[in-house]
Formats: structure tokens, sequence, C-alpha cells
């Protein structure tokens, strides 16, 4: 059959959301690379959704829907027809709502795929089901807190400003891994002689571009951050015109800064004065300086409040107006198209209890009255979500009906009831809306499902039928309710003239206008260092530490270049590539533990004890662990990894994972 080009978008969890281009001949996929019309990505992908016609057609794919006949965990299945599958799932529900009430009942999802009907429909089924609602949190929501608290519904800086920066700070973001378009853009401002400055817990991948590189205590950002205030108000480096014309409460804030001084806090953030002293200095005499802040940093206790911190530094600059500074990594697309069409927040029942998916372990352990059903879908919580030994625990419950819509037997899908084989993005159609940069794109489908796959629009569909749901929302193709989405989102054209609108509709990205810099969407019109909406103790920006813990050694979860989270586990080059569960140990705190690289360790706290591989390096500030990537029990070597070490407990705001707010101790192991 003769082979062709269409135009795609990837589907995963990252602010770039590429753009594509499939070579296919309607039923196989051949290739895949970057779609150079893309106003944003430009024909560049990742090393991952480089060969994703490796994922399509994987030969590990599930491929028909299976029931369990084994022990819970153990993978043994069958296989059986979509109709007994569909009867059997719909049967359970209709008794467990009869006995025990649709709260009992429990979806469980988040960003495997990102596009809109994907993403969003389960929620309008679930919450017409009248099932227990979902916190989806897990991931930057008290970043996204702690930006709003002081910008509201502000959208952050268009990342491509950084080609036009002189002072790059990028601050607790793997770029390199997770950003790589604004990595780009960054190394673009390098070339023109923009200065960079890394401030991380250790030495990613991004060093190699950094000019200087800050390694401070995990959870100590927002201290740096206002010491860094503190030396810029002592030395009068403040934009004061901007400040009075753009900022509430700045006043205030200064005065509240007396106690930030930089000899004193250094110990807080692991630093020399001087070495503060010196960054202050240097950002504020920059004419255009931008600050990447990345999502790690706000995955800890206290993790709002040190963005909001860090933010505040741009607005003492005045870099918050400029169209070439400012602060990047909170931007979002959403807001131009009518999702609620796919998610039906209208649906939600009053007084639903709601469940936070950072505490699955607990919820799934120890909630009264009980789940007494999970629906998983777009993620895979037995490896991703905190406290991973609660979680396995809680699906080994025999009483716990567990279905599973994946494209793979994943560590979760081994502990399903029923699994339902899922497709791919270029297998059905949705509209694309990225968080990193400001482009729109629809998709359409490139090949038909293979085997038995189907979308999760097709599924819930089909659940809504065996449920008796009547609504006629269940009877639309995912491409009629797409285009319902598009006509009903006036704004698009509101925000985009004929040409570009025919261009969104033909697959191609395009652009949404920037806004006015100096338009700032809070209550107040302006940027909030003083938020009024918040508690005496909060309103204003101030440090505050993090949970920490009573064993000696600070734990980060850190993303590794060759895979995103627990996806791409199934490609094998890739795998290879990122090699052993290892975790990086200062050389001072390998030696006080008689540990060499290369020799098992066993990392231990209250939650759990999981074996790596010691990876011995100086690029790790002496204190801190990093473990790189998120592997599946069967990579690692006593059934655990690193999410087994982490405690359920929530952020300040947000009620988001506090992933990086564990402590451990280490000690060589023999492992056989």
């Amino acid at each position: 059959m003769k082979t062709y080009w269409k135009r795609s978008v990837c589907p995963y969890d990252c602010p770039d959301e590429c753009g594509l281009l499939i070579k296919t001949n309607g039923k196989r996929v051949f290739q895949v690379k970057g779609d150079p019309k893309h106003p944003v990505t430009k024909g560049f992908v990742c090393r991952k959704m480089n060969h994703y016609e490796k994922t399509i057609h994987n030969p590990d794919r599930i491929l028909t829907p299976l029931k369990r006949i084994g022990k819970k965990g153990e993978g043994h299945f069958e296989p059986i027809s979509w109709h007994e599958a569909l009867e059997n799932i719909s049967d359970h529900w209709k008794q467990i709502v009869q006995q025990y009430g649709a709260q009992s009942i429990l979806p469980y999802s988040y960003g495997g795929n990102e596009h809109t009907i994907q993403n969003k429909s389960g929620e309008a089924f679930f919450y017409r089901l009248g099932a227990s609602n979902l916190e989806r949190t897990i991931c930057a929501k008290a970043k996204g807190e702690g930006y709003k608290q002081i910008l509201g519904a502000t959208q952050g800086t268009d990342p491509s400003a950084m080609e036009n920066s002189d002072f790059i700070i990028i601050w607790g973001c793997n770029a390199a891994a997770t950003y790589i378009h604004a990595y780009q853009n960054i190394v673009k401002a390098k070339k023109k002689g923009a200065h960079i400055v890394l401030i991380e817990t250790y030495q990613t991948p991004v060093s190699s571009i950094a000019d200087e590189i800050y390694l401070v205590k995990p959870g100590s950002d927002g201290a740096l951050a206002l010491c860094i205030a503190y030396y810029m108000k002592e030395n009068h480096m403040l934009n004061y015109d901007f400040m009075k014309k753009y900022v509430y409460g700045w006043e205030e804030f200064l005065d509240s800064l007396d106690h930030y001084v930089p000899e004193t806090l250094a110990e807080i953030c692991g630093l020399e004065s001087a070495q503060i002293e010196w960054l202050a200095n240097t950002f504020s005499k920059a004419q255009h300086p931008s600050i990447l802040i990345g999502s790690g940093l706000s995955r800890h206790g206290n993790g709002a409040m040190n963005v909001r911190c860090i933010i505040a530094l741009q607005a003492l600059s005045g870099a918050l107006g400029d169209r070439f500074g400012g602060v990047i990594g909170e931007l979002s697309t959403g807001y131009a198209l009518n999702r609620d069409l796919a998610s039906r927040p209208d649906w939600r029942l009053p007084n639903t209890r709601t469940i936070n998916m950072n505490q699955i372990g607990d919820a799934l352990c120890n909630l009264d009255p009980p789940i007494k059903s999970i629906y998983i879908y777009n993620v895979n919580p037995a490896n991703t979500a905190p406290g991973q030994a609660k979680i396995i625990t809680g699906l080994k419950r025999e009483d716990l009906f567990t279905v599973v819509h994946e494209r793979f037997m994943t560590d979760t899908a081994r502990y399903a009831d029923i699994i339902l084989p899922a497709d791919t993005s270029v297998e059905h159609s949705d509209l694309a809306t990225p968080y990193g940069h400001p482009v729109l794109q629809r998709s359409y489908k490139v090949i038909d499902p293979l085997g038995e796959a189907k979308s999760n629009w097709d599924v819930f569909c089909l659940l809504a039928e065996y449920m008796g749901f009547e609504e006629t929302m269940w009877k639309l193709s995912c491409e009629e309710l797409a285009d319902q989405i598009v006509d009903e989102s006036p704004q698009l054209k509101q925000l985009w003239n004929e040409d570009a609108f025919t261009r969104y509709q033909n697959g191609y990205g395009v652009l949404l206008p920037a806004d006015d810099p100096l338009h700032f969407k809070t209550p107040s019109g302006k940027i909030e260092l003083i938020n009024e909406r918040l508690g005496r103790e909060d309103r204003i920006p101030h440090y505050k530490g993090n949970y920490g813990g009573k064993y000696p050694l600070s734990l980060v979860s850190a993303p590794h270049v060759q895979t995103l989270n627990s996806t791409f586990t199934d490609r094998k080059d890739l795998i290879e590539k990122r090699g052993n569960m290892c975790l990086m140990i200062h050389p001072n705190d390998a030696d006080e533990r008689g540990i060499k690289d290369g020799n098992f360790v066993k990392a231990y706290n209250d939650h759990a004890e999981v074996i790596f591989k010691a990876s011995v390096t100086e690029k790790v500030k002496q204190g801190s662990v990093i473990a790189e990537g998120v592997f599946q029990s069967g990579q690692s070597y006593n059934g655990l990894t690193v999410n087994a070490l982490m405690s359920q407990k929530l952020t300040d705001y947000g009620n988001a994972s506090t992933l990086n707010d564990n402590t451990i101790e280490i000690e060589k192991t023999k492992f056989e």
C-alpha cells in the first residue's frame, strides 16, 4: 500500500506537546518525526517520541480485554470479549451502587494522555455515576497555586522570550528532560551572550550549559529567594518605578525582609553568603532577566511558598512587565477551549466525597466507608504515586474490584480484575492544549485502533450504554465531540483570523496571541506581593521550612531523560540506555557508610526498604541523595521502587505531592 505523511501531536504529560508527522499507509505507522511547520517545536522531538512507532506496534501491547484467573499481582489473565468485559464491569458497579452507594466507586487518572477528550471525558462519566471525586494534584498543583497567589490568572512568559534574555536562572528544572524546547531557547540565548545560572539540588544534564551552578538543600529555595531580595533592598537595586505602578503591597513586603540576612540564612540553603550576594548583584544588573521555575521545588511541604518567594524577585526587578524576561514555567492554553463540554463539571453532585490521588494508599486501605471498586486509566499508580507499599497492599484486596484501561502489562495492571486494551494517540482524534507554549493543535486519527483496543472516549461511551445513561453526549463520536467543543469555543475566532482558524481545523499547530505583559489578571489588577485572601500567617511571602524528617539524608526523585515517569518503560532501547535503578550519593556520605560506587545499598525510612545500586558522584550535594527515573517492579531489586520511600503528606497549598520532601538512611547491603 502507498505510504503518506499525516500531521499529529504528542499526547504525553510534557509542556511541549510537539507537533508530529506520521508516515503511514493507513494501517500501520512506519516512522514518526517532528513537524517543521509547528510554530514552536519546529520539527524537533525528544528521543522518546523519535521512534513512537515502536510503542504503537510493540508486540507486548494488550490488544484484547482480559480477565484475571490467578491471584492479584501474579499477572495471570485470559482473553474475553468486549461484551463480557463490559457486562462484568456494569454488573459489579450496579451491585456496588445498590449495596454501598456510588461513592464506593473511585476513578483514578492523570496525564497519560493530556489531550482534552481522552483526558477529561472520564470525569464526565464518573460525575454522572455519582462516584467519589478524585483530586488530581500529584504533579505541579502547588507550583500553580504559588503562582496564582501573586499573579492570579496572568499567563506566564512564553519560553521563546528567553532567547532575548541576558540573564537566565534555571531554578529547579531539568529542562533537558522535561522542557526540551525551552532548553533550546536557553541554548540560543547563551550563544547571544546570556549568562546562565542553574539552581538545583544536583547537577542535572542542564549543568552543561550553565555558567554558574548553585546546589542548594532541598526545600530551601524560598529562603534563597528572600536572601536575594534582602540584598537587593539593602543595596538599592530595586525597580521602584515599576513597583509603585504595578505591584500591590511592595512596601510591606520590603519591610518584612529585614531578617533574611544572607550571612544568617546561607546555612539553610547550603551556600556561602558571598555566593548569594554575587547572584543578587548579577541578577539586579541584568536588563532582561528570566527565571525558569521547575515543578520539583514545589513538591515540598513549603512548595507553594517557595514559588511565591521566587516570583517576588521578578516583581522587585520589574521583569514581570518585560517581554524579554519574567517568569517561565506556568502557562496554559486550555482557556481557549470550552473543555467543560468534555468534563461536564455541571454533573458533579454536591456533597460527594473527594479523595486526593497522592493518598490513594491510605484510601484503599483505611477509608470508611471503603472503596469497593477503582477504575484506573491514563496513569500507573503502583509505580508513580507516593506510598508504594501501601498502594500494593490496597490493590491486593480481594474485595476491591479493579478495572485498568492500559496498553501494556504495567505493575498496576497486574492487580486488575479486568484489563481493557487502550489505544495510542494516532488511533483516535482529539484537541491538544499544551501547558508549555501558546499553541493549540487539533489532531486526527491516523490509523484504526490495533486489535480490539479502544480510546478512553469510546470506552466511556460503551460503559454509559451498559450503565443505562441516556444523555446525548454518549452517542457522539470523538470527532463529533471535538467539533462541538470547537464550535462552542467562540473565543477561538476572537483570538484568530479566519486563516489561522482554518489552519487549526486542518490539523496545524497555531499560535495564540500574546497577552500584554503589563495586564495582570488579579483582583487588584496588580502583581500581588501581599495576598489579602490568605490567612494572616501566609498573606506575605516568607520562609517556612519543609517537612523534612528524622533520617539524615534528603531524598529527591528526579526525571530521567530516557523516560517520562513510567511511560516508555515498554521501550527496551530506552530502558537499556537508562541503566540500573541507582541512588546518586555524594562521596563524603558514601565514605561515612563504607559504600563504594556500584555497591548495592538499602535505602530505608519508616515507609519501606528499597534496594538500589550506589552511584557515588560529586554531582550531588552532600546530605542529599537523588533517584532518577521511575522503574517498574521487574526492573527493581526487591520489588519496590523510590516511591515506596515517600510519604502521602500534601503541600502547603494545592494539596499536591511532597515527592521531594522525604528523608532516608542508607547502608551497604548484599543482594542476590
